[in-house]
């Protein structure tokens, strides 16, 4: 009996997998975990050099189109995102997490020196930040520089969180500030204010401006575009000089008034001011916890 010859079979390719084929979880996870990892950590940079609350409300900051109160809610999605899929990662390699605790002889749990320093070092890390034993204190003290760094006399709101009060609450914490000049200041720019209880930063959001910009425009230090203009900056009526005192230097304003300059900066220093020819009116003002536009009565007695 003739037996055919026992020739190699020709190995067949894997059929490729079409769109049914079976979901694969572990590949899934690695990838979420990389992704949100990334983005965690871009979020955890630009909060790390945000300005405070107080500063980016005022101002309206933003990074990429995206305000504080943004890249915050992101940064917390991605890190709740990252802990659930690495609990998943950790899941789904659990025996090759626990051969790390393993010797590799007889196989039993022991103290490996691996995570030994991985304990370790994380403990060294968390008690120096406690303690503020350097560099880890000078790490936080400069994220503490960069925020307040956003901080200058003209972004400075006249008092904290202004943009959460009404004009009426604002004039009446704020020195030397009329409700009614506000409310004049602001129909005559074209925005109209139903009434002195509407809240500043309401207000603000509805005119398309800043807290910062409507309250210059309320305070006559700026000039706004009229109504329909409200969202961009009316860059012709700046140039035009439509501001106001605040923005004179010490030594512009004297000049203008004819005031001798060293008599008032003696007369400034004496009521408390920290004062200088070069420093402008607003940051004078901020010296003594006062709004800009009491300067004149303050300047002229």
């Amino acid at each position: 009996m003739e037996t055919k010859p026992d020739f190699p079979q020709e190995r067949r390719p894997t059929p490729d997998r079409g769109p049914g084929h079976r979901f694969n979880w572990r590949a899934f996870i690695s990838v979420t975990t990389a992704i949100s990892l990334v983005a965690m950590s871009v979020t955890g940079v630009v909060l790390f050099v945000t300005p405070p609350g107080r500063v980016a409300h005022w101002t309206g900051w933003k990074i990429g189109a995206l305000t504080k109160e943004q890249w915050a809610g992101l940064h917390i999605w991605f890190s709740l995102l990252f802990m659930i899929v690495a609990v998943l990662h950790l899941y789904l390699n659990w025996r090759a997490f626990l051969s790390y605790f393993r010797t590799r002889i007889h196989r039993a749990f022991a103290l490996r020196m691996e995570w030994a320093l991985a304990l370790l070092l994380c403990g060294i890390v968390g008690w120096a930040t406690l303690a503020e034993v350097k560099p880890f204190s000078s790490l936080l003290t400069w994220n503490e520089a960069i925020k307040h760094s956003w901080e200058t006399p003209a972004g400075q709101a006249p008092i904290p969180h202004a943009e959460l009060l009404t004009l009426s609450e604002l004039a009446e914490k704020t020195h030397g500030l009329d409700v009614e000049f506000m409310v004049k200041n602001l129909l005559a720019a074209g925005i109209e204010v139903q009434s002195p209880e509407v809240v500043l930063g309401d207000l603000a959001k509805q005119a398309g401006m800043t807290p910062m910009q409507l309250y210059a425009v309320a305070t006559g230090q700026n000039i706004a575009p009229q109504a329909g203009g409200g969202r961009g900056a009316n860059r012709q009526g700046q140039q035009q000089g439509g501001y106001g005192i605040g923005r004179l230097t010490l030594r512009q304003y004297c000049e203008q008034q004819d005031l001798d300059l060293e008599k008032t900066v003696q007369k400034l220093r004496d009521k408390g001011f920290k004062a200088e020819p070069d420093m402008t009116v607003r940051e004078i003002a901020a010296t003594g916890g006062v709004h800009p536009s009491a300067m004149r009565d303050i300047l002229g007695q």
